[in-house]
């Protein structure tokens, strides 16, 4: 399997300026693939920052069909420990030196520089450790579940390559006169959805992809530290497409409200990860953002679906939904659980491939009278009061933080009498002008889905400290062990 990249496609880093067409990013591709074929390398781990080379990298891999781990490069220590001892690689590609005491912690040896990476050799004794997988599996991508260690999602390259071309197929009505394509990837590249959405597709379709690191889009690990920075790099680049979590629609919101000039190249920006408020979305539509909801998961090759018109097009009931699912894909909706058919191998520690199998999504949904998807929430995570009343948090979260006041926030009341949330706004915002807010949003909710109490935090969530997912999820089983002293001081009654 190979990822066809026609004439006019391109590879560019922002930083130095360097530019692969078509025939260069082919030969970067063969290097690279003789480079692993002289390692004998069949499994291999990259932990490093956005750059030319992991893109090279990781088409070289899915071009000789070598069994490719990406990391975050925000992953601890311990995390990517627990990643080498599952996969087993022979070798851990990185774009720093690591120190001493660590390769002696986590059994790796310095080989040498391979083009702008670190090499490192793992031992034997690793090695032997590797965990099973199943038959045709290629990539590998952790996902960072709500609760235990993260499981490692077997890919095969047709997956990839087939979301892929569903995507363009998608997409490409949205891009008006737009020959090639520009999509600024701001997400990790480890992250599935930037990887095919907005790596793969956009090469696919002969478009260019720009490429820029962590400091260079304002983040400082997991989290936004720079926010001037993101909203500069995406006034100088001009892109026509962009892939955000519903944290950075909301930065851009705001930033457009402020008075942050939107370009008038961007005409499609996929919003995913978490529910939207409809509100917010009107709002986005407004300032000319053209956001277009999605709804995916790893298993399923990162997007299931994808709406047809931008929000600004869009009624009222496709502004609540994430559109039809990918020409390639089956989805149905058992006992309210979302289903889709997809050729997912399996995880990792599983030898036997369960391809074409239904994956029960643990998603709550439902189909609109025009055939759409409708995203309700989280089977799992869904409360039921001592009233009996079920409320999915995901719908309160989101009114919640539907006007950028609150930046993060999860509800809690699982067998309570009220709910309860757990908030984090910026410092400006005072006490005060949080309770006004709640006051004035309780009166728009039902009583049984009101917020009666709130505790404020002083940082926010984040997935270094492990209570948020890669994609911007809240991790709640971890949430209520970290915060279960504040939450309980919310009901002194009990």
């Amino acid at each position: 399997m190979k990822l066809n990249i026609p004439a006019g496609a391109r590879l560019t880093d922002l930083v130095s300026g360097q530019s692969l067409d078509q025939t260069a990013i082919a030969s970067a591709v063969l290097e690279w693939q003789q480079l692993l074929q002289d390692l004998s390398a069949r499994r291999l781990v990259l932990w490093a920052d956005t750059s030319l080379d992991w893109v090279l990298l990781d088409i070289a891999c899915l071009h000789s069909q070598q069994l490719f781990v990406p990391m975050p490069l925000f992953a601890s220590q311990g995390q990517l420990a627990h990643v080498l001892a599952s996969v087993g690689p022979e070798f851990l590609f990185s774009d720093r030196e690591l120190p001493t005491e660590t390769t002696r912690q986590l059994g790796l040896t310095l080989r040498g520089r391979c083009r702008s990476f670190y090499l490192y050799q793992t031992s034997a004794e690793l090695q032997q450790k590797a965990l099973p997988v199943p038959a045709g599996t290629q990539k590998i991508t952790f996902t960072s579940g709500s609760t235990g260690q993260p499981k490692g999602v077997c890919l095969s390259a047709q997956t990839q390559l087939t979301t892929a071309q569903s995507l363009v197929e998608r997409i490409a009505p949205k891009l008006q006169n737009v020959t090639r394509p520009r999509h600024l990837c701001l997400l990790p590249l480890s992250l599935l959805l930037e990887n095919i959405a907005g790596v793969y597709a956009p090469l696919l379709a002969g478009g260019e992809v720009l490429l820029m690191p962590d400091a260079g889009r304002g983040f400082a690990g997991s989290s936004l530290a720079n926010p001037q920075q993101l909203l500069g790099l995406i006034s100088q680049t001009q892109p026509h497409s962009l892939l955000l979590v519903p944290e950075l629609l909301q930065l851009l919101v705001q930033a457009a409200l402020k008075g942050w000039p939107v370009p008038a190249s961007l005409q499609f920006i996929a919003v995913g990860g978490a529910k939207v408020a409809v509100d917010t979305l009107r709002q986005a539509a407004a300032l000319k953002l053209p956001v277009f909801q999605g709804y995916g998961l790893s298993e399923c090759g990162s997007v299931v679906a994808l709406c047809g018109v931008d929000a600004a097009h869009a009624s009222d009931a496709a502004l609540q939904s994430a559109g039809k699912p990918l020409a390639h894909l089956e989805v149905r909706i058992e006992q309210g659980e979302i289903q889709v058919k997809t050729p997912f191998l399996g995880y990792m520690g599983q030898s036997e491939a369960q391809a074409d199998a239904w994956v029960a999504t643990g998603d709550l949904g439902q189909w609109s009278a025009d055939g759409d998807l409708q995203i309700l929430g989280r089977r799992n995570n869904l409360l039921i009061s001592s009233f009996g009343r079920n409320i999915s948090p995901e719908w309160v979260e989101s009114e919640l933080t539907k006007t950028g006041l609150i930046q993060q926030a999860v509800l809690c009341g699982d067998a309570k009498p009220y709910c309860v949330a757990l908030l984090y706004a910026a410092p400006t915002v005072s006490d005060q002008q949080l309770a006004d807010y709640l006051d004035w949003l309780n009166q728009q909710l039902p009583d049984y889905a009101r917020v009666a109490r709130f505790h404020r935090l002083n940082t926010p969530l984040s997935q270094a400290e492990g209570t948020l997912t890669t994609n911007g999820r809240p991790r709640r089983a971890s949430i209520m062990q970290t915060y279960q002293q504040q939450i309980a001081a919310l009901y002194p009654a009990d």
